[in-house]
């Protein structure tokens, strides 16, 4: 029996969770300086209304997350924090919670996904190249990452349909 993903919008019953699977992770324990405040933390994410929060469900149970950062003037979306629970890691959730999010972005109408990476994190990276981003040029990432924090790897998914099989099992997990 295979199992079922659904990617749902976030609705703030999960945000211990979600708070929890990022300090976990070197690369997302920044993005909780506070983890003893899991509903400031996330909703200090959704300040923006471009921004928008989803919850991958497995079998019902949620087991990742990721938000959307759309910018409808340049017809593009960010996919951004993205994480999966640490026990589940390496199951593929990271791959289906990614190509839910293109496919989300695609059918809102935004031609252009990006994703930027810790240059560290190669399991991401190879998670992320697995459903087809591909790096950004070096011109375009040195201007992306112009008013950055630290120096991240840009990719783009360069189609505009995701023929990624997000039920079934794969190797790689972010």
């Amino acid at each position: 029996m295979r199992d079922v993903n659904e990617l749902l919008p976030y609705d703030g019953s999960t945000a211990t969770l979600v708070v929890g699977w990022c300090a976990e992770s070197p690369f997302s324990r920044e993005w909780v300086p506070d983890a003893s405040e899991p509903d400031a933390v996330i909703a200090g994410w959704h300040t923006d209304p471009d921004i928008t929060g989803y919850v991958l469900h497995r079998d019902g149970v949620p087991v990742a997350y990721g938000e959307l950062w759309v910018e409808s003037e340049d017809d593009e979306a960010e996919l951004a924090h993205l994480v999966v629970d640490p026990a589940l890691r390496r199951q593929g959730l990271g791959q289906a919670l990614a190509v839910e999010l293109i496919r989300t972005a695609r059918a809102a109408g935004q031609a252009h996904v990006f994703i930027r990476v810790h240059p560290d994190n190669a399991t991401a990276i190879a998670c992320y190249a697995n459903v087809g981003f591909v790096p950004v040029t070096d011109e375009e990432e040195a201007s992306f990452n112009a008013d950055q924090p630290a120096a991240y790897r840009w990719m783009r998914h360069p189609a505009r349909d995701v023929p990624v099989d997000t039920q079934g099992d794969t190797a790689l997990d972010a």
